[in-house]
């Protein structure tokens, strides 16, 4: 029996809530958000989508955190969401106080419960919710697993191969700093350097790197956000804890660098499961490891930003 608690149903949260509906393992699924009604018809939403298919699953829906109660695992989409033309970073000072606030009502009655944190700025407020814990290393960001998609699609798309024969990962800030590793990238389990020697084929990388951190910009713009991408992407790391699955991913956990006086959550590829790592860092190309040293940088001066403001 597992239980997942969603705080924030809104446009991420509740396609999260909606994935998580149908994960067969969760039998029991509680939905907050401070907005009148919304985690209900969020409920009844779920309750539908569900009632024809021969299962059952609890969901409780409530106003605030403080009611969730023996989660396993608690995934925090409180916040407010980018608008067309802003970057991740500028929502630090506002959703800080959010993530604190959700952390510390949680914590108490949640003694066992990881954190899955995908409030933007995503590493920042990640950083924050360990530096509240007394176990910081049971805090998981959702990292660079969303530009790892997309750098999958765009590389199946431009070579002209179904997706799941390629093998690629983003690494370093959910954002402006991701950091896409070119080193890692296979496909069919070929390197791609000599799979596009072998088959006369084309690739653009800068095109790639472009699509990989312009695509969401535009998704916001034409859409008002993004919704599906982020809960597909998202479900695989919730089913690396709470199925110990193993398998090798790109989400943020603490780490420290030269470039970091203190832990901050950073992307390497790493391994998922209830014990976290090991990690893909010796086998990356020395000029990756070195962009995410500056990536983790930057993740530091961004959370130091609100550091004072919020006590962290």
């Amino acid at each position: 029996m597992v239980h997942v608690a969603v705080i924030g149903s809104g446009r991420v949260g509740g396609e999260v809530a909606f994935t998580l509906a149908f994960e067969r393992y969760v039998t029991r699924l509680s939905l907050v958000d401070v907005a009148p009604k919304v985690s209900e018809m969020v409920k009844e939403e779920l309750a539908h989508a569900i009632a024809n298919h021969v299962f059952d699953i609890h969901i409780d829906a409530y106003n605030a955190a403080e009611d969730v109660e023996d989660a396993d695992l608690i995934v925090v989409a409180a916040g407010f969401p980018r608008t067309p033309g802003m970057s991740r970073r500028e929502l630090a000072g506002r959703n800080a106080g959010i993530v604190k606030a959700v952390v510390e009502a949680t914590v108490d009655k949640n003694p066992r419960a990881w954190y899955f944190i995908i409030t933007n700025p995503v590493d920042a407020m990640s950083t924050l919710a360990s530096r509240i814990l007394d176990d910081p290393h049971k805090v998981v960001g959702t990292g660079t697993n969303l530009e790892t998609s997309r750098f999958r699609t765009i590389l199946a798309r431009e070579l002209g191969v179904p997706c799941g024969m390629v093998e690629a990962y983003v690494g370093g800030e959910h954002g402006d700093a991701a950091v896409l590793l070119w080193s890692t990238v296979k496909v069919d389990g070929e390197p791609l350097n000599e799979y596009v020697a072998r088959t006369g084929k084309k690739l653009e990388k800068q095109a790639c790197e472009e699509y990989v951190k312009d695509v969401s910009q535009e998704i916001i713009r034409v859409l008002g956000g993004t919704r599906h991408g982020p809960a597909g992407s998202f479900i695989e790391i919730i089913r690396g804890i709470v199925l110990n699955t193993g398998k090798i991913m790109s989400y943020s956990r603490l780490r420290t660098y030269e470039t970091t006086p203190t832990p901050v959550h950073v992307t390497v590829p790493a391994r998922i499961a209830r014990s976290l790592g090991p990690d893909l860092w010796e086998s990356l190309a020395e000029e990756e490891r070195k962009a995410i040293k500056d990536a983790a940088g930057i993740v530091h001066r961004t959370f130091s930003e609100c550091a004072g403001e919020y006590s962290c």
